[in-house]
């Protein structure tokens, strides 16, 4: 079994201090078939081209299984992700949190032939959410959104444990194969700290910002 994280990033600021926090993070681990490819976009209307340009170069350089399509605000933890795929449907794949008809694009699994279908389908650009976007196109395919991802929500999860007086779930995010570090607001900074945090927490580290 091969993965490939494909990670839609940007240089600028401040998402490329996300980058950076993602590459010293949990992209510093070497996991034994899984290889994690950067792409980069600079607005969301050719998000939907950058996406189809950077499956076209998976399939014509790369030997996979699935590709996991992911973002900037995104800690993945290689190894969880390398064992939730082994449970995956080999075709007709679409696994990610289901949005109504689409998989958030936090994060979701493509099989080879759902990302062919992609990497022909997808416009250079769309006004519309790169997500909703791919979802429409796979369901006109007679692709649905697979069921069964798991994520957890880094800053959701702590707000709603200091809400019941609990403290944010350590054993879970050690578990979770994906967490979604993005924090309201459009604050960055606080999507970079809890990915260290969640980066401590999985090393055992108890300290936290």
């Amino acid at each position: 079994m091969r993965v490939v994280i494909l990670v839609l990033s940007c240089q600028r600021p401040p998402y490329d201090a996300l980058l950076a926090a993602q590459r010293r993070t949990w992209d510093s681990v070497s996991v034994e078939d899984v290889t994690t490819v950067y792409y980069f976009c600079d607005g969301m209307e050719e998000m939907t081209g950058r996406l189809r340009e950077a499956l076209r170069d998976l399939a014509a350089t790369l030997g996979w299984d699935f590709v996991f399509r992911t973002n900037a605000s995104s800690y993945v933890d290689k190894a969880a992700l390398l064992d939730f795929s082994r449970g995956l449907p080999q075709s007709g794949c679409y696994c990610g949190i289901d949005g109504d008809g689409f998989a958030s694009g936090s994060g979701f699994f493509l099989s080879p032939d759902a990302a062919e279908m992609l990497a022909e389908d997808l416009p250079d650009v769309s006004a519309e959410a790169e997500d909703v976007v791919t979802g429409r196109l796979l369901v006109a395919r007679g692709v649905r959104v697979t069921p069964g991802a798991e994520r957890r929500d880094y800053w959701h999860d702590r707000f709603v444990g200091a809400f019941r007086g609990v403290e944010q779930d350590e054993e879970a995010l050690r578990a979770a194969y994906h967490v979604r570090c993005k924090a309201d607001g459009g604050n960055r900074a606080m999507d970079v700290l809890a990915m260290e945090d969640v980066h401590r927490i999985k090393l055992g580290r108890r300290e936290t910002p």
